[in-house]
C-alpha cells in the first residue's frame, strides 16, 4: 500500500498485519512501551525475619528459664566466733525449714544442696555463747554472696538470702 508524501513523493508502507520493525539497538516497537518492573516483595522478608528473631527470642529465654530452675545450686555456709562454740540454725533448700547444730565447734562449714524445685533461698543465723561474739559466711561457686558479724558480744549474726 502507498500512501502520499510531500513534494509528490509517495511512501510504501509495510502490510497492516505486520508490526513496524524497531531501529536497531531497540529492543521494542515504536509505540510499544515495556510492562513495569515488578516490585520486588522485601516487606514479605522484612516480616518473616521479625517473627523469626522473636521466635528464636522466645526460645531463648524457655530454655534459660528451664536450664535455671532445674540446676542444683551448692551454697556453703561458714561460722567463726571468738568463743570455741556456738548454736548455728541453717536451712537445707526451703526458707522456714531449719535445722539447728548446738554446741558446734568453731569454726565451721557446711556444704548444702539447693534443690532445683526449691526457691533458692538460704537462712543462716548464728547464736554465739554469752559474752562471745560471731560471724556468718555464705558462698556460691567461691564468691561471697551474703556475710554479717555480730555487733555486740551475745548478740546473733544472720545471714540470708537467695542463691541466684
Amino acid at each position: 500500500m502507498s500512501y502520499p508524501q510531500g513534494g509528490n513523493g509517495w511512501q510504501q508502507m509495510p502490510p497492516p498485519n505486520m508490526a513496524p520493525q524497531p531501529f536497531p539497538g531497540q529492543p521494542y516497537g515504536p509505540g510499544y512501551y515495556p510492562p513495569p518492573p515488578k516490585k520486588k516483595k522485601t516487606w514479605l522478608w522484612v516480616l518473616l525475619a521479625i517473627v523469626t528473631v522473636i521466635v528464636v527470642g522466645i526460645g531463648g529465654i524457655l530454655a534459660f528459664v528451664y536450664y535455671d530452675s532445674s540446676r542444683v545450686v551448692t551454697v556453703t555456709y561458714e561460722v567463726a566466733g571468738t568463743d570455741g562454740s556456738a548454736t548455728v540454725m541453717y536451712s537445707q533448700g526451703e526458707f522456714g525449714n531449719l535445722t539447728t547444730e548446738e554446741g558446734v565447734a568453731l569454726p565451721w562449714r557446711k556444704d548444702v544442696e539447693l534443690a532445683p524445685d526449691a526457691a533458692k533461698a538460704f537462712q543462716l543465723t548464728v547464736q554465739p555463747e554469752p559474752g562471745g561474739s560471731a560471724e556468718c559466711k555464705v558462698t556460691l561457686n567461691g564468691e561471697v554472696i551474703k556475710q554479717d558479724k555480730s555487733q555486740e558480744p551475745g548478740r546473733n549474726a544472720h545471714c540470708f538470702g537467695t542463691a541466684a
